[in-house]
């Protein structure tokens, strides 16, 4: 259909709400909307004497037919437009990276809480904190409470666990208050550390630190000066932490501030969490130069980012203006638990923190296309040393390591969207190689990569392998038997362990006058390689562990297995006494008394 008809069609639609699906000449779904009068909204694209931006003209121009869903209401239509994005992808919707959601601090139920990274909120006695913006920033300050509050950290169970087994590391160097360790922790103190804690956790800082102190100097007049000395050590923590926080409005703002730079190449979107005046986290969105940004994107946009944090504030402040119907609409949704707020403030503190939160959008945005525009000259660079034909958006690395005839590990470092991705990274244990073969281990692992080539397991534009010409014949090979046309070189080390060299099998091409391609190539070389030793060394030391338990008359591979988690390793099971081991569950005084004896002849034969 060209312009004129589709505004034909439009104009043939009722004034009710529903959802508008608008696809290109190939069929593709290139934009998805809704409204509460789909007749105006749709009409408003095709009309002769409509005037767009760039990015929306581009969209209609593309535009080949649309189809509609009506819906009862303004909210149905808006949660119906969340689902086709998702499902659609459209090129021009603003789109949110799929994710398992938002992570939060847990505070677990009980009689003696812990804390831990929780990507869920199921468990009704536990209390939460967050959401964060990142698994890095939720460990972040879960690690600062545990390191301020000294909280435990390991995996024991408490109170089932008090007195059982030997304090570990921490407790030694007094990052533990040592609830293990039975009478060293009262449970009124436990509980009393764990309030402190939630004031931390709630950015509390001032009250808390007035708190503390109280505290300090009740147990310095009682002469208490070891009690007081460890509060004194944790107030410095909660003041240093304090100190670096960015505080941008009174105590009594708690609020998310949503800033918005956009321009013919992209927008970004720029997130503050304030809490009690506070920046206690932040997030920024990035999107392409096709994704519309108006009030209906917008609208959609933060309620799709809501649905997925979980936990909505009762204040919203941004950066731009929405239609009064979608503004309605929007605090409509997020207002079905408690009542939310959507403002777009004109003066004062408000105002200054969006045209703060627009500051730092533009910023960002600023920055990553410095990085991007960097990142693409160092491909071209790469590309014309190598003459590939294309640049090399996706990198693969291969390495071997082996522990003899035992224990083989071919592993694999991924380098993509210009950095290396960790939780791409493979390792593969040895099915059909036996003995020690570098070509043999290196052909059979990335046979066995190449047979995916979907979603994480996309093939790569380059293939680097550690070794020589030796391995890149072979691989070179692998590739031609498969039918893949993947290039292929080798990373040389030199006497110091370093890539000086790459070979493509025939010629070798020296990196001495390229220090980027240098640091490059041996960064890539020290990933792959702690992937495939830290691989090869962790089923050496179980095979060793389990053999050398598993020897003791009595004990099975699941006794084994029981005794190193419990004990930590092998070498605290050596040391751990008749009732120490007589102790633990599943352990009979029999098996308990076969293992002492077995390692009190050993240390007497060495």
């Amino acid at each position: 259909m060209n312009r004129e008809q589709l505004f034909e069609n439009a104009k043939a639609l009722p004034a009710t709400p529903g959802v508008y699906i608008i696809h290109n000449q190939a069929g593709t779904v290139i934009y998805v909307g809704k409204s509460k009068a789909l007749r105006h909204r749709v009409s408003s694209y095709f009309a002769p004497y409509a005037k767009h931006a760039v990015k929306t003209e581009h969209m209609v121009a593309s535009a080949a037919y649309f189809e509609v869903y009506h819906t009862n209401t303004d909210l149905e239509a808006l949660i119906l437009e969340n689902q086709f994005i998702k499902q659609y992808m459209p090129r021009y919707n603003i789109k949110l990276k799929d994710s398992r959601g938002y992570p939060y601090i847990e505070l677990t139920g009980g009689e003696y809480p812990v804390l831990e990274v929780s990507y869920s909120r199921i468990h009704g006695d536990s209390r939460y904190f967050g959401p964060y913006s990142s698994a890095s920033a939720a460990y972040s300050i879960l690690n600062a409470a545990r390191k301020a509050f000294r909280l435990p950290s390991c995996a024991k169970q408490f109170p089932k666990d008090i007195g059982k087994g030997r304090p570990c590391l921490n407790f030694h160097i007094n990052r533990c208050m040592g609830l293990c360790v039975k009478g060293q922790v009262s449970k009124t103190e436990y509980g009393a550390t764990v309030a402190d804690t939630v004031h931390f956790l709630k950015g509390d800082y001032s009250s808390l630190i007035k708190k503390l102190e109280n505290k300090m100097s009740v147990f310095s007049e009682n002469l208490e000066f070891e009690k007081a000395a460890k509060l004194r050590d944790i107030i410095s923590s909660v003041k240093m932490i304090s100190d670096k926080q960015h505080i941008v409005a009174g105590e009594n703002v708690n609020a998310d501030i949503f800033g918005i730079y956009a321009d013919e190449n992209g927008s970004a979107v720029n997130v503050f969490f304030v809490r009690n005046g506070i920046i206690s986290d932040r997030e920024c969105m990035f999107f392409g130069r096709d994704e519309l940004i108006d009030s209906g994107s917008l609208t959609s946009l933060l309620f799709r980012f809501y649905t997925l944090r979980g936990f909505i504030p009762e204040s919203i402040y941004i950066d731009f203006e929405l239609m009064p119907e979608d503004r309605a609409l929007l605090c409509e949704k997020l207002s079905e638990n408690t009542k939310t707020k959507v403002i777009w403030p004109q003066k004062g503190e408000k105002r200054q923190l969006v045209e703060l939160a627009r500051a730092n959008a533009k910023e960002l945005m600023l920055h990553k296309r410095e990085g991007e525009t960097k990142a693409e000259k160092f491909l071209v660079s790469l590309a014309a040393f190598l003459k590939l034909e294309v640049l090399p958006e996706r990198i693969e690395a291969y390495d071997v390591s082996n522990h003899g005839d035992e224990a083989i590990v071919c592993g694999m470092a991924v380098w993509e969207a210009n950095r290396f991705v960790k939780k791409k990274y493979r390792s593969f244990n040895m099915k059909t190689v036996e003995t020690r073969d570098d070509y043999s281990s290196m052909r059979e692992g990335i046979g066995r990569r190449l047979a995916h080539n979907d979603g994480d397991w996309a093939y790569p534009d380059l293939i680097l392998v550690d070794g020589g010409g030796g391995h890149v014949s072979v691989i070179k090979n692998l590739l031609n038997e498969k039918g893949v046309n993947i290039p292929v070189f080798g990373m040389i080390k030199d006497e110091h362990h370093k890539t000086r060299t790459l070979t493509d099998g025939e010629n070798e091409m020296s990196l001495n006058k390229r220090q980027d391609l240098f640091n490059f190539f041996y960064r890539f070389q020290e990933e792959v390689h702690n992937v495939a030793f830290g691989s090869m060394d962790k089923k050496r030391c179980k095979s060793l562990t389990s053999s050398s338990l598993t020897d003791i008359p009595g004990v099975g591979k699941k006794t084994a297995e029981k005794l190193l988690l419990h004990f930590g390793g092998l070498k605290a099971v050596r040391d751990a006494s008749y009732e120490e081991l007589a102790s633990l569950d599943g352990i009979s005084k029999t098996a308990a008394r076969e293992i002492a004896d077995y390692f009190i002849k050993e240390k007497e034969t060495t």
